[in-house]
């Protein structure tokens, strides 16, 4: 209570003092008290009216503005002032305040997932640590660069980066921010496969973290250890570990669970690690849990020797960490800092060049130029034309899967002959279901391929197309008719799983209802948007639910839903 009220006490000082200021003089009391008082500085911020102030005040009020948000861990994603200040700083040479604002830049490019533009940002920043002799400063920039690479899966330039953010903070005295760092080092040591470092670490953040009744920290390097040991295969110190009180005060977070998981399983008890791994989840946030799920999930079923279900689980994990790996890939953030030092290289070799060559590089530069544009549209024509042909092969599978449903549809009729008959009028329900798409899909093919030159025509067709599918997956009334086809012919399949899986969301259920009717994963994909990596992901999961029903229920689904 006393420190609340002296906290209540100094940030009610900090908004008299400012009462009696200029707009001018606030910004340069706010600097003073920034770092130990965010929420008080972004308080007097929001208070001033900026159309009192010159252009230079207003930058550095937004400049002020962007800084106390990042530390009051308000995740601003739009960059369009910020950029305004960075132009600014940079036509008046301030370097100190133009480091600053290519830092908030970057953190903001980050928030917003655009980690690209981010890491072109704190390599500008980088560029001006000789004019910064603030170490706390260099801190923050070199620790927000290691997150930026170990999300892009580059742990050594991750691993490089927090060393230096390390030190630059120990040089500080922040020693908060050191064993934040030294976690961040030691789940980069996990990630290279260092174990032994990264236990090492890790134990000194628990250390550091126990002593100052830092929860927070101390979670997170048990996590990490938890992974450490599992990689490890080290049996008895992950027991020890969840056995050990750690965890007396924390529910269900995503690795305690897997980790546990592991251990009942390890000891048997393989319906308390499915348990476990069921209520994991919930949990999920991205991709990256889900794989941990479906990792966890094959190690489980493998170990209870239940192999088919180990090879459904590597599969779906598979295929998920293709795609992260591909989305990481994509443009690695270490060839953004090359693209930036040959960009900064080639600048600097111009300036050098005396006046005599100087009319020839700008007409070189000018032809390079209208031939680099010319080359850029003809590329983003071809990546168009790509694009729309690719669209027009799925909405082709679409008409196949319409016209032709699978041969083990109807497999729990008693004879051939029933089960032709049965197909056919399934398959007749459902082509007249979607009839007018099919007469949609023709004329649309027939069109784009007539028109292949023409880009406009061909855009039209494109976004015809789209909507069409997007009308035909939105209309309720034409999914419910869907799904009473699907109940007819199928033995009310889909009024069951409504009965009996009433924890399955509307998506899931219109999944089924587009397997029961034997569309192919490419031609769902049409449907939902979706991947096919995730529509087989998706049916795993519920397959994996619909097991989990009385045996009759579940073989009376299952039958229909091969």
């Amino acid at each position: 209570m006393k420190r609340f009220l002296a906290y209540m006490f100094s940030v009610a000082i900090i908004l008299l003092c400012t009462l009696c200021s200029t707009d001018k003089g606030k910004l340069e009391d706010i600097e003073t008290y920034m770092n130990e008082r965010p929420d008080s500085a972004l308080q007097v911020l929001q208070s001033i009216d900026i159309s009192s102030l010159t252009i230079n005040e207003v930058n550095h009020y937004h400049l002020l503005l962007a800084q106390a948000k990042d530390k009051c861990y308000i995740d601003e994603t739009d960059d369009s002032i910020m950029l305004g200040v960075v132009d600014h700083y940079k036509s008046k040479s301030d370097f100190i305040k133009l480091f600053r604002a290519y830092y908030y830049l970057g953190r903001i490019q980050q928030n917003a997932g655009r980690d690209t533009d981010a890491m072109y940002s704190y390599t500008e920043a980088e560029q001006l640590l000789d004019h910064i002799s603030d170490d706390y400063t260099k801190g923050l920039l070199y620790a927000q660069m290691g997150a930026l690479n170990h999300r892009s899966l580059d742990f050594n330039k991750a691993l490089a980066a927090f060393n230096k953010a390390y030190d630059y903070y120990n040089r500080a005295g922040k020693i908060g921010h050191i064993n934040y760092t030294k976690l961040d080092i030691g789940n980069t040591y996990y990630a290279l496969e260092d174990y032994p470092q990264a236990e090492i670490t890790l134990k000194e953040v628990l250390s550091w973290a126990s002593d100052n009744n830092d929860g927070g920290v101390y979670l997170d390097a048990l996590e990490v250890l938890c992974l450490v040991y599992q990689a490890e295969n080290d049996i008895s110190s992950l027991h020890d570990l969840l056995n050990g009180g750690h965890f007396t005060d924390i529910k269900g977070t995503l690795i305690i669970n897997t980790a546990k998981a592991y251990d009942a399983a390890l000891n048997g008890n393989y319906s308390e690690a499915h348990r476990l791994l069921e209520a994991s989840w919930a949990l999920t946030q991205n991709s990256r849990d889900s794989c941990m799920i479906y990792h966890m999930a094959y190690i489980v079923s493998n170990e209870q020797g239940n192999y088919k279900m180990a090879l459904d689980n590597y599969e779906c994990l598979f295929n998920l960490q293709d795609s992260i790996v591909r989305a990481a890939l994509q443009k690695p953030l270490q060839s953004i800092r090359n693209d930036y030092f040959e960009t900064k290289s080639a600048y600097n070799e111009q300036l050098l060049q005396n006046n005599k060559y100087r009319l020839y590089i700008v007409i070189v530069i000018s032809i390079f130029t209208i031939l680099s544009l010319v080359l850029v549209y003809r590329r983003r024509m071809i990546l168009k034309d790509n694009q729309i042909s690719a669209y027009m092969e799925l909405a082709d599978e679409l008409k196949v899967s319409l016209a032709v449903t699978n041969d083990k549809l109807i497999e729990s009729a008693s004879d051939k002959e029933h089960q032709d008959k049965l197909l056919k009028e399934m398959s007749e329900q459902i082509t007249m279901l979607f009839s007018r798409q099919f007469a949609l899909l023709d004329k649309l093919s027939n069109t784009y391929y007539e028109t292949h030159g023409s880009s406009r025509d061909q855009d039209a067709i494109y976004h015809q197309v789209k909507n069409e599918i997007e009308n035909l997956t939105t209309d309720k009334k034409h999914i419910a008719q869907l799904e009473r086809i699907v109940n007819e012919y199928k033995g009310d399949v889909m009024t069951i799983i409504r009965s009996e899986m009433n924890n399955l969301n509307e998506m899931d259920y219109r999944l089924l209802c587009y397997l029961f009717a034997g569309f192919s994963a490419k031609a769902i994909s049409v449907f939902t948007g979706d991947s096919t990596a995730n529509i087989y992901m998706k049916k795993g999961r519920i397959k994996g639910k619909i097991s989990r029903l009385s045996p009759e229920i579940a073989s009376y689904i299952l039958e229909r839903l091969a």
